[in-house]
Order: structure tokens, then C-alpha cells, then sequence
């Protein structure tokens, strides 16, 4: 019988997959949304912009403006606010109602000239903001009274001001405060109830001060303190008193000071302390009392002091440990029992002393540890230096005068070491060099005095990988020498002055992938030298004087060859069967037309041949044919003057052949047929005045061809051009040739076949007009070059039907005006570079209304004017490049310089440089002020090149002049420092003040209810944040005519004579 459809078995068996989805997929597969997210619309937050939202609230950044602006912007945010960022904005003191309803969390002040802070500004936000932050605000003092009101704050950091002092009780009633960051502050003093209040500090940073001392009892009550931050300060010695009160103190920076000396037991109370930086002081020793109760020390750093000496048990009570950083002192010898028994150390530091022996002793019971002690003046290892060193992952003791390392050094039948490195010395034999470590993998022993490598050097070390003999003398290498490296991989002897290799000096090695013996004086090879070597991948022989090719294993990728004598390759026995080998380099040798038909034989997977300068004056193409895999053809700067019909045979895959700089005169038709797949050609720097129209024919597969520093005037015959036969040509270069005009047949083109060509350079040509003929195969082009030219004339329409064209370059010709119909319906352009013309005017507009267009060089004209139509187009992102432009500075740019207020990106046009008129000749446009732009003729009087006003009226209505009631609202429209607004109304008859008001900077509105009736001039003056008034604009008075103002107080008689009236009426 057939289960009840929704009973109670189905309840179950959804539970059961719900649970097993949510254990299948876990929580981490569940990404919660953010509780706040950006509004569609931002437009009401101006000029604040939401950047993002998150659990807490949103992100708001308002950025270069000032406080009577973001009083509007918040106002206009009813969501909390997890992060508020004023950055480089417009004034220097903080204060108001700026923060009334709203809900703040943490608040980044940075790069705004903020002086001081009002009492009450945060009391809005002290239940909520936990993160105060100003960062490059030129504050003098703390701003104590305001900081009282934040009894959430868990986080103030004040960096780069001009505190000098810390006065007492300077951050009383910061209770939860955990961390302060006062650094960069200018700081001389604190006073000894500076932090006093802050017994939950948990990390404090006073770096980068001029702090000389701490005064006795600053740190009482921080018993939870752990970090601690005095680095780049000006103390000049270690008092146990600044420190103990701190018995919870884990972390210590005390670098970049004056410290000569460590004081009696400093640290006697922070027993925990855990990581301590004393460098880039001027420590002179360290004894054994220094960290007598550190225990559980972990990273120690004296790098960078004047230590000259460091006691025997210096470290002996701090076993734990891990790092111990001596670098750059003036320690003169490594001395016996200084480190000693580190079972948990990972890095010893000593490079850069001046440490001439390392005593007996030095280093004893180590375990896996990094020891450098590079970059001195090592001359002796005595014996028992490292004793029980067991597993030392690095030792570093390169660019020393070392010249022998006794073997009793390193005490034991085995020893055990990862890498060795003892590059920079003056070993000049092998034997002088221990090599019982065991576990060694690498070895490097570059620049030394090596001339030998005798056997026997090595015992058998089964993990060793990398040796390293470069830049040394070798001159000879025994036989069987590297038998007993098993697992040997790169050896490298480039940079010696062996001549000869003979014998089985590198046997059957069979895990060698990479052998480099480049760079001697090799002349003789014995044939089966590398035969042997089955796994070798690379091979470097180049830089030698090799005149015969040794036999090569078939393992082999790459075989480099080039640089030496090679005067043939011999068709038999050169090369056994090559499956492998795909890169050969043969340049610079001396093979000159030699090679012959079998001198590639047997290289049956062969992609990149190089062949460049050897003297060939007719391609091999016998020599080819066997290459049926070859893909790049290198022949540069070689003899070959001539192509002739079929020139290189029938290479069926070859994607690049490259033929540049062979003094190339003549080509014949169909020179490169045969090669079907052919995709790049370059015949530049040759010697080309012609090439028949056929020289390409079968060519369908080429899409790149560079014809440049040529002496080519034509590449067509009127009817046909050179380019017809290129199906798929996409990238043309005919630069640096003689070409006077474009012809109709120049590129490619006909009406039945889609040619695709997408860049062409014709710069450094003769050209002096662009016509119509441009059109002509050009349609679909992306990037159009025709830089260094004589361009003087465009014809219209040509540019603009380019309708693909996105990036084009007429820079260096002798264009002195574009009218409107150049650029046509060209709006794919992206790029335009017009720098070095002689341009006097620009079709502005036309290049701002193409909406892609996002770079534009005008650099180096002659252009008077800066086009007020670039300002919206730079603010979105635009860039334009205006310098060296003969700029008349007048108000006309008022507006511009306005605007260069408003962005953040105005440094960019500092290169503006005005050339008139004469007092402001040489000055930066972004460095005049707009009152210093002036016009001596009618423009002056114009509203449209008046200085911007800090504020503008708002002005509704029919007749926006006339009102029954004076009401008057405005906006800003400066971003300058606003901190309030001084309304006052003048009679326009009598010239008498008849009424003011002062406003904070959140109004926008006020209402003048008792003035009569008449006409009236009403002036919104503004002051900054410091109440100083600023210049008073035209533009912020403005004339009303008030028409019915009477009005309230008519109707008050009217109503009192009907109350009178109204009762006796009623009565009759």
C-alpha cells in the first residue's frame, strides 16, 4: 500500500539530506554576505564616496574637501559607518557637530593640516569609535579634553606631528585603550604620569622621536604590557629602571639609538622577554651579566653596533634561543665557548666584522643551524672549531681570505652540513678543503685560486646536487674525479682557463642534468667526453675556441655552441640519433657556406636553430632539408646579399625565419616559397631599395613582416603590391625607410578578400601629407605609427574612417592645426601622441567626446590655451600630457585651477608651466593661486572667469530675485578650509547693515522673518576652522527684492479686530 503523501517519513528523510549537504559541502563552502553594502546611488554622501560595506557598517572615504562639505555628506548616510577616512582634506581644526547621528566605529584623519582638535567633536561617537588614527596631521599637543569622551577606544595612532611632549594624564579616561602609537611625533619628554590611565595598554610605539630617556614610573600599572617600540630615538644608555615595571614585556625594539652600553642586568625583571632588537646602536662589548635572566629569549639582534667583543657565556642563559644577529660589528676573532650548546638556535649571524680566526671551540653542539660569517677577513679555522655542529643547514663563510680549512676543524669521523658555501676566497687547492660532510648538497667554491681538481677530492657523498667551480684557474681536471657523486645534478666550470678536456673525466654520471663549461680556452674535446652522460638536458660550450663537436648524449634539450671556431659541420658522424634536442646554438662561429647537405643530420626533433653572424652569404638550404621540424631560423648578420627563387628549400614548419642585418640588396620572386607556415619575417636593417611584387607569393601563412632601416621609396607597381600574396598579414613595420607617399596599392586589399592587417609603423619616413590612399587596406587597423615624419597636411575624413584605429602616433611631424573633420567618426581611439608638432590648436572637443579615448599627448607644441573640456575627462582617468606648451596664464584657467583643487591627482600637472604673462612666466599652473589669473579686457567682468566663490546661492523659482519672506539657502563649492558661514543683509537704499547672523558650517539655510519690505543685498561670507574670515567673491552676494513681508503682522490686526468685532455681530 502506497505511503500518504506528506506524512511524517518525508519530514524525516528531508532532515537527513539537509544535514548530509551541510556536512558535505561545511560551513567554509557558506560565504556570509556583508550585513551593509553601498546604496545603488552615492550622489546624497557628496563629497564622500562608499568604497565598500562589511559586518559593522560601511566604508566612506571623503577625500580633499573640508568640513562644511562632510557635514553635509554624513549627514546624508543613515547607516553606521565602519570605517570613515578623511584624507588630504581642508582643515586645521576638528571640531563642530560634524559627528551628531552618527554611528562610527574607527576614523583615519591622514595628510590633512590638522592643528588642533575641539573639546565636545567626539562625544557623539564615544560609545562606538574603537580606532582614532591621524597620520601626517602637524597636531602640537594631544587633545586631551576630546580624547576623554572615547571610552570605547581600543586603538590611537598618531604619527608625524608635532607633539614635543606628552603632559601628564594625556590620555586619562582612555580606559580600554590597548594599543597607542605615537610615532614620528617630534617627541623630547613624557612625563612620568604620561600613560597614566591606561591599564589595559597592551602595545605601545614611540618610534621615530627624540627621546633620550624614560622617566622613572611612566610604565607603573601596565601590568599587561607585552609590546614595546622606543626604536629611532636618541637614548644613549640601557636603565634597568625603564624596564621593570614591564614583567609582562615579550617584545622589544631598542634599535636606531645611541646606546653605548648595556647598563648592570637591564633586563633583570623581563624574564619573559622574547624578541629584542639593540642595532644600529653603538654597543661596544657584551659580557656575561647582559642576559643573565633571559630565559626565554628567541630572536636577539645586535647587528650594526661597535661590538668589539663578546664574553665567553655571554649566551649562556638564554639556551632557548633561535636567532642571534652580530652582523656588522667590529668582532675581530670568533672566540672559543661563545656559542655553545643552542639545541634550539636556526641562525647565527656574524657577516661584515672583521673577524680574522675562528677559535677552537666557536661553535659547539649545534643542530640544524644557519651560520654566516661572510664578508670578513678569515685567514684561520682552527682546529675544533665546529665541534658536534650536527646538520648545519648553511654554512657561509664566502668572501674571507680564507685559504685552507683543516679537516680537524670539523672534528669526527663524519660530519654533517647542507650547503657549503666558500665563494670569494683564496683556496687555491682542493685539499685544503674538507669534504667529509656526509649530508652536503651543495657546494660552492666560485672566485678562488682553484687550478686543480685532482682525484679523489671527493669521498662518496650520496646527496650532493650543486658544485660550483666558476671563476677560478682550472686548467685540468683529473680523470674519474666525480665518480663516487651519486646524485650529482649541476656542475658548473664556466670562467677558468682549461684548454683541453681528455678522458673519462665525467665518467657516466647518471643523474647529471646541466654541465657548463663556458667561458675558457677549450680547443680540444675528446669525441666521447659527454657521450655518456645519459640524463644531461644542457650543455654549455659556448665561449671556447672549439673546432669540432664532441659527441653529444641523445638525453640532450639544449646545446650551446656559439662563440667559438666551428669552421664545419661534417655531414657524417656529427650527430647520432637526436630525439631530444630542440634548441642548438650555433652563432658566432666560423661556418661560412660549409654547411652541406648532412650537416644536420639525425636531429629528427630540432625547433630552434640559431646561425647568426658565421659569414653565410647563400642560405643552405641543402643543409635545411633534413630539418623538417624546425620552427626558428635565426640568420642574422650574416653575407647573404641575395635571395634567389625557393632560397631556403621546403620547410614545412618553420614560424619564424629572421634575415636582419646581411647587407641584403636583392630578392628574387617567390625567394621563400616553401615555407607554408611561415608566420614572421624580418628583413630589417638590410640594404633593400626594391622587392618584386611576386618575392612573397606562397607566403599565405605570414602575419608579421618587418621591412624596417631599408632604403625602400615603393613596395607596389600601381596594379599590384608586394603584400597582395600575405592572406593573413596582421603587423606591417616599414619604418625607417624612404617612403614619400602611400600609394593605392601599398597594403594589401581587395574586395573578395578579408584582410585582417591590425598594426602598421611608417614612422621616420618623408611623408608630408596623409590622404585618402590611407584608407586603402587599412580598414581594419588597430595601431597606425606614423611618428617622425614631415606630416604637415591630413586631409579630412581619412583618420576618422579608420574606424578600428585605437591607438595612433603623429608625433615628430610638422602639423600646425587639426580642424574638426580630421578625426572624423574615429571613436575607437584609445591613444593619441601629437607631442613635438607645431600645433597652435586642437579639436578639443572632438577628442573628448570619443568616450574610449584614454590617453592624449600634446607635449612639446605650440598651444596658448589649456581646454577647459579636459577637466571631466582627467577626473575619470583620462590621462593628457600637456607640458612644454607655450600656456597664457590669464582667468580664463580660473576654472581650471579650481578644479585642480578639487583632485587629488593635481602634482600630475606640475610640468603646466606658464610662458605669459610675464610675472607669472616659469611658475607651475598648480602652484598660482586663482586670484593671481588675471584679465586685463572685458573677459574680467564675465561671471564665467570670476575667481570661484566658497559658495554659490540657491535661486528657484519664476523669479528667484523676489521673495514675500527673506529666505535665503546656498552650497559650497570650494574644497578649502569652510568652518562656518557669516550671513549678512544690507539695505540696498541706505547701504546699513540690517541684519546678521553667524552659522556652523552644517548650515545651508537662513530665514530673515522680521525684514520690511524692499530691496536687499545679502552676503554669505565664510571663515576657516581657526575662525580667520576668508575673501569675500562677487559671486557670494547676491540682490533680493522682498515683497510681502508685512504680511504676518496685517493679518495680526485683521484677526484681533474680527475677535472684537465677530461677538457683537452675533449679538444683534
Amino acid at each position: 500500500m502506497p505511503r500518504p503523501r506528506g506524512g511524517v517519513g518525508d519530514g524525516v528523510w528531508v532532515c537527513v539530506v539537509v544535514v548530509t549537504l551541510v556536512v558535505l559541502w561545511g560551513p567554509s563552502e557558506i560565504k556570509a554576505e556583508p550585513k551593509f553594502e553601498c546604496p545603488p546611488t552615492t550622489k546624497y554622501f557628496f563629497p564622500c564616496n562608499c568604497t565598500g560595506g562589511g559586518e559593522r557598517g560601511l566604508f566612506i572615504s571623503c577625500d580633499n574637501t573640508n568640513l562644511a562639505s562632510i557635514a553635509v555628506g554624513l549627514a546624508n548616510i543613515r547607516l553606521p559607518i565602519e570605517e570613515l577616512r578623511m584624507n588630504k582634506c581642508h582643515f586645521k581644526k576638528l571640531y563642530g557637530d560634524i559627528f551628531n547621528n552618527v554611528i562610527l566605529i574607527n576614523l583615519v584623519i591622514e595628510d590633512t593640516p590638522l592643528e588642533e582638535v575641539g573639546n565636545d567633536v567626539f562625544r557623539p561617537v564615544g560609545n562606538t569609535l574603537t580606532v582614532l588614527k591621524i597620520h601626517r596631521a602637524p597636531l602640537t599637543k594631544v587633545p586631551t579634553p576630546a580624547l576623554s569622551d572615547l571610552k570605547e577606544l581600543k586603538l590611537l595612532e598618531i604619527t608625524e606631528a608635532n607633539l614635543t611632549t606628552i603632559p601628564s594624564a594625556a590620555f586619562n579616561g582612555l580606559s580600554n585603550l590597548v594599543i597607542l602609537t605615537l610615532s614620528n611625533c617630534s617627541l623630547n619628554n613624557l612625563h612620568k604620569d604620561s600613560l597614566q590611565g591606561l591599564s589595559k595598554l597592551k602595545k605601545i610605539n614611540l618610534s621615530y622621536n627624540n627621546l633620550k630617556n624614560v622617566p622613572n614610573g611612566v610604565f607603573r600599572g601596565k601590568r599587561q604590557m607585552k609590546v614595546l617600540d622606543l626604536a629611532y630615538n636618541k637614548f644613549n644608555k640601557l636603565d634597568s629602571k625603564y624596564f621593570q615595571d614591564l614583567n609582562q614585556l615579550t617584545w622589544c625594539n631598542m634599535s636606531h639609538n645611541e646606546i653605548k652600553n648595556f647598563g648592570r642586568n637591564p633586563f633583570a625583571r623581563n624574564q619573559v622577554l622574547g624578541w629584542l632588537s639593540l642595532s644600529h646602536n653603538q654597543l661596544t662589548k657584551v659580557d656575561a651579566r647582559t642576559f643573565r635572566s633571559m630565559r626565554f629569549m628567541r630572536r636577539l639582534y645586535l647587528n650594526d653596533n661597535k661590538i668589539t667583543s663578546v664574553g665567553r657565556g655571554a649566551f649562556g642563559n638564554i639556551g632557548r634561543i633561535a636567532t642571534i644577529d652580530l652582523a656588522r660589528n667590529q668582532l675581530p676573532f670568533v672566540d672559543g665557548r661563545i656559542f655553545v650548546d643552542f639545541e634550539f638556535c636556526e641562525e647565527i649571524n656574524l657577516a661584515e666584522n672583521k673577524i680574522t680566526t675562528i677559535k677552537s671551540n666557536a661553535f659547539v653542539n649545534l643542530f640544524l643551524v644557519a651560520v654566516n660569517i661572510s664578508h670578513n677577513q678569515i685567514a684561520t679555522i682552527e682546529p675544533d672549531a665546529f665541534v658536534n655542529t650536527r646538520n648545519i643547514t648553511i654554512l657561509d663563510l664566502s668572501h674571507n681570505n680564507i685559504s685552507k680549512i683543516p679537516k680537524e676543524a670539523f672534528p669526527g669521523e663524519h660530519s654533517y652540513m647542507t650547503d657549503l658555501r666558500l665563494q670569494f676566497n683564496n683556496i687555491s687547492t682542493l685539499a685544503d678543503v674538507p669534504f667529509h660532510f656526509s649530508g652536503v648538497k651543495i657546494v660552492n667554491l666560485t672566485y678562488n685560486r682553484l687550478e686543480h681538481i685532482p682525484r679523489r677530492t671527493f669521498p662518496k657523498l650520496y646527496e650532493l646536487h650543486t658544485l660550483d667551480f666558476s671563476h677560478n684557474r682550472l686548467s685540468k681536471i683529473d680523470r674519474s674525479v666525480f665518480s663516487n657523486l651519486y646524485s650529482i645534478r649541476q656542475m658548473d666550470f664556466s670562467y677558468n682557463n682549461m684548454t683541453t678536456l681528455f678522458g673519462s673525466i665525467f665518467g657516466t654520471l647518471p643523474t647529471l642534468l646541466k654541465l657548463d663549461v663556458s667561458h675558457n680556452h677549450l680547443n680540444r674535446i675528446s669525441r666521447a667526453m659527454f657521450a655518456n652522460l645519459v640524463s644531461l638536458r644542457e650543455l654549455f660550450l659556448n665561449n671556447n675556441e672549439i673546432n669540432t663537436i664532441p659527441l653529444v648524449p641523445q638525453s640532450l634539450n639544449y646545446l650551446h655552441l656559439q662563440h667559438n671556431n666551428l669552421s664545419q659541420l661534417p655531414s657524417a658522424h656529427t650527430w647520432p640519433q637526436m630525439n631530444a634536442l630542440l634548441y642548438l646554438d650555433l652563432d658566432h662561429n666560423k661556418l661560412g657556406d660549409t654547411l652541406e647537405s648532412g650537416s644536420f643530420r639525425n636531429l629528427n626533433s630540432l625547433r630552434y636553430l640559431k646561425l647568426r653572424n658565421n659569414s653565410i652569404t647563400t642560405p643552405p638550404w641543402q643543409a635545411f632539408a633534413e630539418l623538417q621540424t624546425i620552427q626558428y631560423l635565426y640568420l642574422d648578420h650574416n653575407k647573404i646579399e641575395n635571395l634567389t627563387r625557393g632560397a631556403f628549400g621546403r620547410l614545412p614548419v618553420v614560424f619564424e625565419l629572421s634575415l636582419s642585418h646581411n647587407g641584403m640588396m636583392n630578392i628574387s620572386k617567390q625567394s621563400f616559397e616553401g615555407l607554408l607556415q611561415l608566420l614572421m619575417l624580418n628583413l630589417s636593417h638590410n640594404a633593400l631599395h626594391q622587392i618584386p611584387n611576386e618575392a612573397f607569393r606562397g607566403c599565405v601563412s605570414m602575419q608579421s613582416i618587418d621591412l624596417s632601416h631599408n632604403f625602400l621609396k615603393k613596395i607596389d607597381n600601381e596594379t599590384n603590391g608586394l603584400l597582395d600574396d600575405l592572406l593573413s598579414i596582421r603587423h606591417i613595420n616599414v619604418s625607417h625607410n624612404l617612403f614619400g607617399t602611400v600609394s593605392k596599392k601599398m597594403f594589401p586589399y581587395h574586395k573578395w578578400i578579408p584582410y585582417n592587417v591590425q598594426t602598421v609603423d611608417m614612422s621616420y619616413n618623408m611623408m608630408p601629407v596623409l590622404h585618402k590612399n590611407l584608407l586603402i587596406g587599412l580598414q581594419k587597423v588597430k595601431k597606425l605609427n606614423i611618428s617622425h615624419n614631415i606630416v604637415n597636411i591630413i586631409r579630412p575624413s581619412v583618420i576618422g574612417n579608420l574606424t578600428h584605429l585605437e591607438v595612433l602616433d603623429l608625433s615628430y611631424n610638422e602639423l600646425e592645426a587639426l580642424g574638426n573633420s580630421v578625426f572624423g567618426r574615429g571613436k575607437a581611439l584609445r591613444e593619441v601622441h601629437l607631442q613635438h608638432n607645431h600645433l597652435i590648436s586642437i579639436p578639443a572637443p572632438v577628442f573628448m567626446s570619443n568616450e574610449n579615448l584614454t590617453y592624449l599627448d600634446v607635449r612639446n607644441n605650440n598651444l596658448h590655451v589649456f581646454y577647459e573640456v579636459f577637466v571631466p575627462r582627467v577626473t575619470n582617468g583620462t590621462v593628457i600630457r600637456y607640458s612644454e606648451n607655450p600656456v597664457e596664464c590669464d582667468c580664463t584657467l580660473r576654472r581650471v585651477r579650481a578644479w585642480l583643487d578639487t583632485w587629488l591627482g593635481s602634482e600630475k600637472w606640475r610640468d603646466i608651466v606658464c610662458a605669459s604673462p610675464l610675472h607669472l612666466a616659469g611658475r607651475s599652473l598648480p602652484m598660482i593661486s586663482e586670484e593671481e589669473l588675471r584679465c586685463s579686457d572685458d573677459r574680467r567682468a564675465s561671471d564665467l572667469y570670476q575667481v570661484n566663490p566658497d559658495i554659490r546661492f540657491r535661486l528657484a523659482g519664476h523669479n528667484p530675485d523676489q521673495m514675500e519672506k527673506l529666505d535665503v539657502s546656498w552650497y559650497v563649492t570650494t574644497q578649502e578650509d569652510v568652518g562656518g558661514f557669516n550671513v549678512t543683509v544690507y539695505n540696498m537704499t541706505s547701504g546699513k547693515t540690517v541684519a546678521s547672523s553667524a552659522l556652523s558650517y552644517s548650515s545651508r539655510r537662513e530665514k530673515f522673518s522680521e525684514v520690511p519690505r524692499g530691496r536687499y543685498r545679502v552676503c554669505v561670507g565664510t571663515h576657516d576652522s581657526l575662525q580667520a574670515n576668508r575673501a569675500l567673491q562677487p559671486a557670494q552676494c547676491h540682490g533680493f527684492f522682498v515683497s510681502h513681508a508685512h504680511t504676518h503682522h496685517t493679518h495680526t490686526i485683521l484677526s484681533i479686530i474680527l475677535a472684537l468685532v465677530l461677538p457683537l455681530l452675533l449679538m444683534r
